[in-house]
């Protein structure tokens, strides 16, 4: 191992043959003048050395911190680690340090963390929480943490947010079933007990009814397993698999499959693939997310694309925005219907 010692504004003050000040002053980027000539030549000294700024020691001596907290519920879902690689790298860029936590969908987890950064004078906290309630707590604590959440229904609390129109996601995968002739369409789901789900199946549900297809019942399959208490990162596929099996149980003769997400989707597949049922040929599936994954799998999944690596990186811009006391406001991102092998076209859908 290396024992060469990390280079100081000091060594840039010598090499460059300038006062330490001066270093200090441009890599600061301070208000105090400094010719552009010499600003460059600090500034190309510090890239020949590596130097990198000691933000700890920074923190300590103005007592500006450089950390961000991040609170995701899942590291099992792709859609969460992806959306955590676009604000890590956001953060780095800018020059802040990512701090995260997993909440595992716990409630009182996610709000321990957020008390416990908020203690520690995080610049500020990008969230995506598990339950509007963790929100209101906050607000009841602390009254003056930078927060912007991400990955949300939007919000009238207050609160910066960088959203998805997941109302608008719901009525884009009924109206593709619906042109490619499918009728007969079953949803296999989680509870609707999560802002964002509900906005989704709410789209979902009225494009049906604008189209006046029918919904019964007995195309409704709701089911949550009970969890571990752990992020195991097979929690929503399994879910999708038990889903799958009680579709077949019911010898449910619907002709496509709207799952609540990708993962649920792949579970899914997986189970109908195991009891010969052929993915178009047989039933179409349609899923949520864009995940990676969901390019992977046979037959590569149609899906409705969630921009989760932008979300993360326009989530912390407006985090910073917001820490230097800029004007801002929420973003809402647009979906759209990625198509690929799932969903085929069909003539007359299968009568109820």
């Amino acid at each position: 191992m290396s024992n060469q010692k990390r280079p100081t504004i000091k060594d840039i003050a010598r090499m460059s043959e300038v006062s330490i000040a001066t270093v200090s002053r441009v890599l600061s980027n301070s208000d105090y003048p400094v010719s552009a000539e010499i600003r460059e030549l600090v500034l190309e000294t510090a890239k020949r050395l590596h130097y990198i700024p000691n933000r700890l020691g920074k923190a300590l001596k103005t007592g500006v911190s450089y950390d961000i907290g991040i609170i995701i519920p899942s590291l099992s879902n792709p859609f969460y680690a992806e959306t955590v690689s676009g604000i890590e790298l956001e953060c780095r860029m800018q020059g802040y340090n990512a701090v995260f936590r997993c909440s595992n969908n716990d409630l009182p987890r996610e709000r321990e963390y957020l008390d416990d950064f908020s203690a520690r004078g995080m610049a500020g906290i990008l969230v995506s929480t598990v339950n509007e309630d963790t929100l209101q707590f906050h607000q009841a604590h602390s009254h003056d943490a930078n927060i912007v959440l991400f990955d949300q229904t939007p919000m009238d609390r207050g609160y910066i947010s960088v959203a998805y129109d997941f109302h608008q996601a719901g009525v884009l995968a009924a109206e593709y079933l619906i042109r490619k002739g499918h009728r007969d369409i079953a949803v296999l789901s989680e509870p609707f007990d999560h802002a964002n789900r509900k906005a989704r199946f709410d789209g979902f549900f009225e494009t049906l009814k604008k189209h006046r297809i029918p919904l019964p019942d007995s195309r409704l399959f709701i089911h949550r397993m009970k969890e571990s208490g752990g992020d195991t990162g097979l929690f929503e596929f399994d879910n999708g698999c038990a889903l799958a099996q009680r579709f077949l149980e019911s010898a449910c003769p619907a002709g496509a499959i709207v799952a609540t997400n990708d993962i649920t989707a792949i579970g899914v597949i997986r189970v109908l693939s195991k009891h010969a049922y052929r993915v178009p040929e047989d039933i179409s599936i349609i899923g949520f997310d864009d995940i990676s994954f969901s390019a992977m799998t046979t037959p590569p999944l149609t899906t409705v694309h969630q921009p989760s690596f932008e979300m993360g990186k326009t989530a912390v811009r407006l985090l910073i925005e917001q820490i230097a006391n800029r004007a801002v406001g929420s973003v809402v991102l647009t979906p759209h219907v990625v198509e690929r092998g799932s969903v085929v076209v069909i003539a007359n859908d299968r009568a109820f």
